[in-house]
């Protein structure tokens, strides 16, 4: 069904916002290591990517050894996805797949509960369903709450990338609320993690406002990039982005 939403990135593509990529490219690489640290193995396994954009998962997914579905409500140019469709209104039949894949697509969805009773319903007993999402349980969601309330944002809009350009849909997710809403739609959480290399935008997303000088927000990239890492892993949360595994 057309929306608010499915306009806004049909138009915008460039706006869509991974750490693995999904505009131009995909980052194999991190995504082995993510699936690595959270015990995900592809290889036998039938993959439903939600959001998927273009497809571009669908070849790490195959390398490894997945059989790899797509869904969106955005039709692509490149013949992505395999099925257009609501999140919460899956065209599948009850468990179907052993691996389900929502990557930095959760946020935008209009109704996250029904999504997620959905995904439920189309994962086999004992499938794993695997959520990438931007985290506003630190300093960037404060910020958040700050300038939707009381700057030039309106509720659900801004962001701590793109350069702070006000977004159709940013919910803001923490790990709490994410967590909860997973159990109430029958799933239980194995384990998340935090990605280290955007520990930078949780606790200082300042560095991608467009009056931050170069100069100062190369520095502290170099910086974040050194102690990032560390602190995801005392601290997932502090990270923009979270990453999730839940059965």
């Amino acid at each position: 069904m057309p929306n608010a939403v499915q306009a806004f990135y049909r138009d915008n593509p460039h706006m869509v916002s991974s750490p693995f990529g999904g505009v131009h490219d995909w980052n194999d690489a991190l995504m082995r290591e993510v699936f690595a640290d959270l015990d995900i193995v592809v290889e036998g396994c039938m993959v439903l990517d939600v959001g998927c954009g273009r497809g571009f998962a669908r070849e790490a997914i195959q390398s490894a050894g997945g059989h790899y579905h797509g869904v969106d409500f955005v039709l692509s140019a490149g013949g992505f996805p395999l099925a257009q469709a609501d999140a919460a209104r899956q065209p599948f039949p009850d468990d179907t797949f052993d691996l389900l894949m929502c990557i930095d697509a959760f946020e935008h969805f209009p109704e996250p509960l029904a999504a997620l009773r959905e995904f439920r319903r189309v994962v086999k007993p004992g499938g794993i369903f695997f959520l990438s999402a931007p985290n506003y349980g630190n300093v960037a969601g404060v910020v958040k709450r700050w300038c939707e309330r009381f700057g030039k944002y309106e509720r659900d809009t801004w962001a701590p990338f793109g350069r702070w350009q006000a977004q159709e849909l940013e919910q803001a997710l923490t790990a709490g609320t994410v967590t909860r809403w997973a159990r109430d739609a029958g799933f239980a959480q194995s384990c998340r993690i935090g990605y280290g290399y955007e520990v930078g935008l949780g606790l200082f997303p300042w560095l991608d406002h467009p009056r931050m000088p170069d100069r100062v927000r190369f520095r502290a990239q170099r910086l974040f990039r050194r102690i990032g890492p560390p602190i995801a892993r005392i601290w997932p949360s502090a990270s923009l982005h979270v990453f999730y595994r839940f059965e």
